[in-house]
């Protein structure tokens, strides 16, 4: 099973607890467009050897889901900055015909348009993990090798971008307030801080 959780205030020794094969993202500092107070600190994922029960604690808000993942494009570096978007499916779609879309029809899409784009991952949610956790449909991680990657080549032309929001509006309801840029993948909060 895998899972991920967005996680407000965390506590980095819990995160720490959580132990091999979890991958913990900080939020960076200058969140550009998506600066808004709805977003998140953290954004971890895991695997089945840790504790979902667990989760709630990691700090003073976690949202968590079980998910499946798709890989469209798996990095060979190091990003140093990825967005995360929580995704809710257009209204239009249930949830099956949403995960069809993204999975099978947006990413190679994603994969021609987005330009800059070092590595993507997309969670199709199964479950909600965490009390008070919001129904959403997927979580996109699109990574980006610099900042400047992100910033200047998130699309490869104004025809991409159209083309990109065309699709995007087919399956899916606009991004949740939470959408949050995060740096590199550490295997815990401390690493991230010593960085």
């Amino acid at each position: 099973m895998t899972w991920v959780a967005a996680v407000w205030d965390a506590d980095a020794t819990l995160i720490g607890r959580l132990g091999d094969g979890v991958e913990v993202r900080r939020a960076v500092e200058d969140q550009g467009f998506y600066a808004n107070p709805a977003q998140f600190d953290v954004f971890v994922a895991g695997q089945s050897g840790h504790w979902p029960n667990a989760l709630s604690v990691l700090g003073r808000r976690v949202w968590a889901w079980r998910v499946t993942e798709h890989a469209p494009k798996i990095g060979t570096q190091p990003c140093a900055v990825a967005m995360v978007s929580l995704m809710r499916r257009n209204p239009t779609r249930d949830h099956a015909a949403f995960s069809r879309h993204w999975t099978e029809r947006h990413a190679p899409l994603a994969l021609r348009r987005h330009a800059g784009l070092a590595d993507y991952h997309q969670y199709v949610v199964d479950e909600t993990l965490t009390a008070e956790t919001p129904e959403i449909d997927g979580i996109a991680v699109l990574g980006f090798a610099t900042r400047a990657d992100f910033d200047d080549r998130f699309f490869d032309s104004d025809a991409g971008r159209a083309e990109i929001m065309d699709d995007v509006a087919r399956f899916m309801d606009r991004p949740g307030r939470e959408t949050t840029l995060v740096g590199p993948v550490a295997t815990t909060l401390a690493s991230l801080d010593a960085g």
